[in-house]
Order: structure tokens, then C-alpha cells, then sequence
């Protein structure tokens, strides 16, 4: 958690966890050859207990020749103001406020029973292996050196050693779900087990070591399987279930997109068929024969511009254009558009008529392209899709005088 020379910014509330951590730095700060600051936010919650809690603090410090920061708030009209509720409000304006002092380490006091109550409130709310490994004893360069000591413990060497604190009177009130979790359902297993800590430790410390094997084998499956921002489905399908599952998830990150629960299992069964999920807005997760990925597709009729030629025979020339036909064929004028639902074309030579999307199918257009691939119709319907065919009612043969052709110009032409 430290090197030599850190300079270590202590988060402290006054209550007994943050006290006994700043206790513990400010007599050992020699031996660890470290410095130390200390930040407290005043939440503007409790009135006059809040402010002594600040004074507190702040006189502590002052006594340890500690450079003291402190940040005043008020919580509970910010948080409703800015559309969260007030423990994720304090908590983000509490880590800014850390992140903007200057400091090597920023060290929090979060301690056993506090990592115990946010796996148990992650899993009554939903989450995986992920969420079951608690709040990490470092990430970044924030360090919890408290995280498997009890809050039991922790009290009573606070007395044990005159470490004074402060009580915050809130916490016996279960308005706010920790503290509900705190005061009923801990209780309870305390009843089943004295020593009911100890396990949830144990459990903890299993669930990081066992996540932290499953996600070095996805990092494994994800550079296995990623080809051209592409999954292979071919290499997904040999990876293990729980493996699977986290190089979807890595997957998606990577393009910015975070997939909760439903949309992760949602994309899972894409790995062994064809076909899209919307994720969100216009961003779809499409498979087809061979790859899975993110795609963009718009629903938006799309505007196309495009120059027509009327050519005689001999004057034609099919490499310079996106699509022709017979001209004599045609039935009055020659528009092009995007594709519409129960859209069909008979291929040239093909004794056959498809719809678009099973043309497209076989064809292997990809699926976010296909909105931008232009329709040319006459009076009497559809004759031919641009790039890829020609309808059997237009096309050219031995008996083909005139051309017409089309060529269907860039967005920025």
C-alpha cells in the first residue's frame, strides 16, 4: 500500500475507524518514512454535531502539526438538485474533493464489517462474482489498510488506547439501507455465529482470488477471440461459460459500453445464432455466420443522391457505376431509397424471388450497412439493389439498345 516518501492524505470523519487510522499513521509516519494530511467533509446533515465533528478533527491535526483540508457541503438539497441520492452524491463529492489534493496515497478507513455490508447489499441488489469480492484494499491510489479489521475491534482499541472519536448519531437510524443492514440483519448473524465475520472474510478473500483467475483467463479468451473489433464466434465458443461471459463484457467496455445483467444474457445467445439485440438507442450487438460485434444501425430512411446516364449499348462501360439495366425495360421514372419492410427483388438469372433481407443474408452485407445500401425502383417496383443485382424484369441482353446507369454519389458530394 506505501513506499518510502509517500505523502498520504488521511480521510477523516472523527469517528472511530478514521481516527484510529490517523492515530496509527501519525505514530508510525517516522518508521514508515512517510507524510501525512488529513481531509474532512463537513456534510451540512446533523447541524451543530456535525460542526463539532469538524472542530474535532481539525483540532487533532493541529495538535500533530498535520495539514488539515476540509470541504463543507450541504448534502441532502445538492443531491436533490443534482437527480442522486444522498449517499452517492457525499460519496462522489467526497473522492473529488480527496482527488484534488495533492498527495501520493489517499487512505480511507473502510473497514471488515463495512466491506461485510456491501456485499451483502450488492447481492440483495443483483451482482455477480464481481461485486462478491467487496471494496478492494487498493485500487488506484486509494489504500484501505482498515478493510479486515472489525468495527468491533476497531473500538475497542480505540479505548483500550484513549484514542478519542466522535459518534455520528445517524447511524443508529435506519433511513439509509447500510444502516439497516447494520442494525437488523447483522444482528442476526451474529445469532448464527459469533464468529460470522471471520467467514464473510474468508468468503471474500475467495470470491477476489477466484475472480481474479476467471478474468486473466477472459483477458486471454478476449485477445484469443477479437479480430478487427470482431469477435470470432467460432473462438468464443470453445471458452468456458463463466469465461465467455467476461470477454462479452470486456468487449463491450472496451467500445464504452457497459452491459448490465439482462443485456449481457441477451448477447450470450447470439454466440450460437444469427441475428441482433439493441443495446441501446441505434447500438446493436449483431451476429452473423462468423463474427459478433457492436454495430450502429439506423433506422432513418436514408437520402440518397445520385446521377443517372441513358448510354447506347456500345457506349457502356459497367465498371465506373454502382448499378444499370435496360432502359427499354423501364416503366416511367428511376428513383433510389433505403429499404422498407417486405421488400422484395427476382434476381437476374436466379428463377426465384427473395425478400431483401434474405438477399442481404446471402449476399453476407453487413447488417449496419444494409440502411445505406440504395433500392432503385421504377413506376412499377423495385429492380435492382445497388452493387449487388439487377432485377430479371430489367435486365440487359442481346437484344439491350440502351443503358441506363447509376451512380450513387458520397454524403459529401
Amino acid at each position: 500500500m506505501l513506499s518510502a516518501g509517500d505523502t498520504v492524505l488521511v480521510g477523516v470523519s472523527g469517528g472511530a475507524d478514521s481516527m484510529l487510522l490517523l492515530d496509527f499513521f501519525v505514530k508510525n509516519k517516522d518508521k514508515l518514512n512517510i507524510q501525512i494530511k488529513a481531509a474532512h467533509i463537513e456534510h451540512g446533515i446533523r447541524g451543530k454535531s456535525s460542526l463539532e465533528d469538524a472542530t474535532f478533527v481539525k483540532a487533532y491535526c493541529e495538535h500533530n502539526n498535520i495539514e488539515f483540508h476540509m470541504l463543507s457541503i450541504h448534502a441532502v438539497s445538492e443531491a436533490a438538485a443534482a437527480g442522486q441520492g444522498v449517499e452517492e452524491y457525499s460519496r462522489n463529492r467526497r473522492y473529488a474533493f480527496f482527488e484534488s489534493i495533492a498527495c501520493d496515497k489517499i487512505a480511507t478507513a473502510h473497514n471488515l464489517s463495512d466491506n461485510i455490508e456491501t456485499v451483502l447489499f450488492r447481492l440483495v441488489r443483483g451482482t455477480g462474482l464481481k461485486g462478491a469480492c467487496g471494496i478492494p484494499p487498493v485500487r488506484g491510489k486509494i489504500i484501505r489498510p482498515l478493510i479486515e479489521i472489525s468495527s468491533d475491534d476497531i473500538r475497542k482499541y480505540c479505548l483500550k488506547h484513549s484514542i478519542a472519536f466522535r459518534t455520528d448519531e445517524t447511524n443508529l437510524s435506519n433511513d439509509y439501507s447500510r444502516n439497516k443492514i447494520r442494525n437488523e440483519i447483522l444482528p442476526l448473524f451474529l445469532k448464527l455465529s459469533d464468529d460470522y465475520e471471520n467467514k464473510f472474510a474468508e468468503f471474500i478473500s475467495d470470491c477476489t482470488d477466484d475472480y481474479s483467475f476467471i478474468d486473466k483467463c477472459a483477458d486471454e479468451g478476449y485477445h484469443l477471440a477479437c479480430t478487427d473489433n470482431q469477435l470470432q464466434l467460432d473462438k468464443l465458443k470453445t471458452l468456458e461459460p463463466a469465461v465467455l461471459k467476461r470477454v462479452l463484457s470486456k468487449y463491450f467496455f472496451e467500445q464504452g459500453i457497459h452491459l448490465d445483467r439482462n443485456h449481457l444474457m441477451s448477447v450470450l445467445n447470439l454466440v450460437n445464432k444469427t441475428g441482433k439485440v439493441q443495446i441501446k438507442g441505434e447500438w446493436f450487438a449483431v451476429a452473423d455466420s462468423k463474427n459478433l460485434r457492436l454495430a450502429r444501425l439506423s433506422e432513418r430512411e436514408n437520402c440518397f443522391n445520385y446521377i443517372t446516364k441513358i448510354l447506347n449499348i456500345d457506349e457502356f462501360n459497367e465498371k465506373s457505376v454502382d448499378f444499370y439495366c435496360d432502359y427499354d425495360k423501364i416503366n416511367g421514372s428511376v428513383t433510389v431509397r433505403g429499404r422498407n419492410c417486405g421488400d422484395r427483388i427476382s434476381p437476374a438469372n436466379r428463377g426465384c424471388t427473395k425478400s431483401l433481407k434474405k438477399l442481404f443474408n446471402e449476399l453476407s452485407v453487413p447488417v449496419e450497412k444494409r440502411a445505406s445500401v440504395g433500392v432503385i425502383c421504377d413506376d412499377l417496383g423495385i429492380i435492382g439493389i445497388a452493387d449487388y443485382c439487377v432485377d430479371e424484369r430489367v435486365k440487359t441482353d442481346k437484344n439491350t439498345k440502351r443503358v441506363i446507369t447509376i451512380k450513387i454519389l458520397a454524403e459529401d458530394n
